[in-house]
């Protein structure tokens, strides 16, 4: 092969493995799977969601943690059929199963939620203390997405035992961390995802542990604004507030 069309194929196959990012493929909960997109390699992002994760704007990041962008991704909007909210049942103290099909970055795995007010197919979730977090990983031994490689692209959240019923926006995101290290360029991929909790309690979180999406980051954040080339993964902080838990 020519030398210019050796360094050429090269280059081709660095824009791709930068470019190739990754999004959700499927959901299970209480015993349904729901597919997110059609197993296809690159999903039509201008096509309105299928099922009860909004669609995101396109396999890319969210960069600017202050944007709306920043709550379930660019383009996700609430899902509603006729006016009535479109939701998947999910079990309160049960599991909710999220498959990413492969990830090629290394960084923590975040899941927050928030009661939907009134409904979820009317709610961004965009504005005021509303989101409260349910599950972190971020580096014990190893980034939270060398272990979802381990667990084949599968990632489990319980869903609090306690909470009351009724219905939930699920914002679950990775982070990428290679690039975190230049200010405004860490990378976060969220995806909003609408259920109805039954079976729950009567314990909601304070106003303590409440959080806005934009707000609960910012870009300077210990977690966020992060040199993994000079910095101790052992040392790394997930942003955002503590892991909120039901009272034993």
């Amino acid at each position: 092969m020519h030398p210019a069309i050796l360094t050429l194929s090269i280059i081709n196959l660095l824009v791709s493995e930068v470019a190739c990012h990754g999004w959700i493929k499927q959901l299970k909960l209480d015993g349904a799977t729901y597919v997110v997109f059609p197993e296809v390699k690159v999903p039509d992002w201008t096509a309105p969601a299928i099922n009860i994760t909004r669609q995101i704007g396109y396999d890319g990041p969210v960069l600017d943690v202050l944007s709306n962008d920043i709550t379930c991704n660019a383009r996700a909007v609430p899902l509603n059929d006729n006016g009535v909210s479109r939701t998947g049942t999910i079990t309160a103290g049960s599991n909710l199963q999220i498959y990413w099909g492969g990830w090629p970055h290394s960084g923590p795995i975040l899941t927050y939620m928030a009661r939907c007010d009134p409904d979820c197919g009317s709610f961004t979730g965009s504005t005021g203390n509303v989101w409260f977090k349910i599950d972190e990983y971020g580096y014990k031994n190893g980034w939270a997405t060398q272990q979802l490689d381990t667990q084949k692209y599968w990632w489990n959240v319980t869903v609090p035992q306690c909470i009351p019923d009724g219905e939930y926006l699920i914002r679950h995101e990775i982070m990428a961390m290679s690039e975190c290290k230049t200010l405004g360029k860490c990378q976060f991929y969220p995806s909003c995802t609408q259920v109805k909790v039954v079976g729950g309690g009567s314990v909601s979180p304070g106003s303590s542990d409440l959080v806005a999406f934009p707000g609960a980051y910012g870009k300077t954040d210990k977690g966020i604004l992060w040199d993994t080339n000079t910095q101790d993964a052992r040392d790394y902080v997930t942003p955002g507030p503590r892991v909120w838990e039901c009272p034993s």
